[in-house]
């Protein structure tokens, strides 16, 4: 009888503990929200900003603030937002399109540091994206 009193004790203990701990934030659900109402998709190169940029003014006017969250695109119209998906690792970061680029023909689009810092392809410089227009 002891050992079922014991064993009650055991389990209720385990649910406590198990209903007390936490799960990993998920934002996949949004992201792929967004995925399947895009209305413009390109892959390709991604690159980033050297730091010296800052200040400097990007073609539609505003300041380049490399903290910000921007890229530069040939194609999409200033102000478009874009979900920008590192091929590799999954990682996504929204951006606001603010400047014309990149120079570079091999490349699709120039994201601010920032955006690069939440990509995770600082240390590598460049990574293979897929590119979403989410608004415009």
């Amino acid at each position: 009888m002891g050992i079922f009193k014991n064993l009650g004790k055991f389990v209720l203990i385990f649910f406590v503990f198990v209903g007390c701990t936490t799960s990993k934030k998920n934002n996949k659900g949004q992201n792929e929200k967004i995925l399947s109402n895009y209305s413009f998709y390109q892959s390709g190169i991604a690159s980033f900003y050297h730091y010296n940029f800052s200040g400097r003014k990007t073609a539609n006017g505003e300041i380049f603030d490399p903290k910000k969250l921007t890229a530069a695109s040939k194609t999409l119209p200033f102000k478009s937002t874009v979900l920008v998906r590192d091929v590799k690792t999954g990682k996504s970061v929204l951006v606001v399109i603010n400047d014309r680029g990149p120079n570079k023909n091999s490349r699709v689009i120039d994201l601010s540091e920032a955006a690069a810092q939440k990509l995770g392809i600082t240390k590598r410089g460049i990574a293979k994206v897929d590119i979403f227009l989410v608004s415009n």
